[in-house]
């Protein structure tokens, strides 16, 4: 089966980034009304504008905060709280305030495993620039779409372009070719993955180690294995589409020590006998435990 694509998502956020209070706000409603973006009264209960509501029906979603499902009964989607994911970020972390939830919201978007983020999957993954323009990004993410889709399928080209806006506009630091209004309160750039230099030009950066947690790491590498294996080999880290060195901007060295610490907690063992480079992780931790588990470590601090 080919794996091209027939069409691709596009502007789905309505040009809006997430903003603070997005989420937090967007998952209490859904939780008090599971068919909240079916009722009239969306935009009064969410106290935004028209294009803001599909825009956080969006968010919740490419985050994989939540998902859609079709209730015979009513005819209609209900969102609902994805289990593993949606469930426990809202028990734990109901207002956004970590950067660890971050970080993981970070890596569902960047994965696009539900094909609402192409764009942002390309950047991260595929678009190894640095420092580089608005122009060289576009132009990169063109080419790629354009080998991403079947023979004689289409996509806006305006659109894609748009897309791109917001992947610069969501992560950067320095946001000065951008309108004021449309830069509020976007809290991917506390992430620090992207900085805008003095000259306009954009360079992708490592998150500082204060604010990319070693089980974030850990989750973003469990998430990664492939079923019913436990190990991974280093450079798959470093290269893999969606792994750590992709997702966080990562080098070898950075996530050696990343490795060293989880290492240190017995989350998991590294082999580098004879240039092995293997990591091992236990077999009973899921991605879901690592979130237990931080917030567990949270509030012992």
């Amino acid at each position: 089966m080919s794996n091209l694509l027939k069409k691709v998502k596009l502007k789905g956020n309505e040009s809006f980034n997430i903003r603070e209070g997005w989420l937090r706000k967007g998952m209490k409603s859904v939780k008090e009304y599971d068919n909240l973006f079916n009722r009239n009264d969306a935009i009064e209960i969410l106290g935004v504008g028209s294009k803001m509501v599909k825009s956080i029906r969006f968010w919740l979603q490419a985050t994989q905060l939540c998902e859609e499902i079709y209730d015979g009964k009513s005819r209609t989607k209900k969102q609902v709280f994805t289990k593993d994911f949606g469930e426990l970020i809202y028990r734990f972390d109901p207002y956004f305030d970590d950067i660890f939830t971050m970080s993981l919201l970070h890596y569902n978007i960047v994965n696009n495993k539900n094909d609402f983020c192409t764009v942002w999957n390309i950047f991260f993954n595929e678009f190894k620039g640095n420092n580089f323009t608005k122009e060289n990004f576009c132009d990169f993410c063109q080419t790629s779409l354009d080998k991403k889709m079947q023979p004689g399928s289409k996509y806006s080209l305006s659109l894609m372009r748009d897309d791109c806006s917001s992947v610069l506009r969501m992560y950067s630091e320095n946001k000065n070719d951008f309108e004021p209004e449309e830069n509020l309160g976007s809290p991917f750039s506390e992430l620090k993955l992207l900085k805008e230099n003095s000259k306009g030009l954009y360079i992708k950066t490592s998150p500082p180690k204060d604010l990319l947690n070693k089980y974030a790491v850990l989750y973003v590498i469990i998430s990664n294995l492939e079923k019913g294996k436990n190990s991974v080999n280093i450079d798959s880290l470093i290269n893999d589409d969606n792994n750590i060195g992709r997702v966080f901007n990562l080098n070898r060295n950075s996530i050696n020590e990343y490795l060293d610490q989880l290492q240190v907690l017995d989350l998991l063992t590294v082999n580098r006998t004879a240039g092995l480079d293997v990591v091992y992780v236990k077999k009973d931790i899921s991605a879901s435990d690592v979130i237990k588990m931080y917030f567990k470590t949270a509030q012992v601090r």
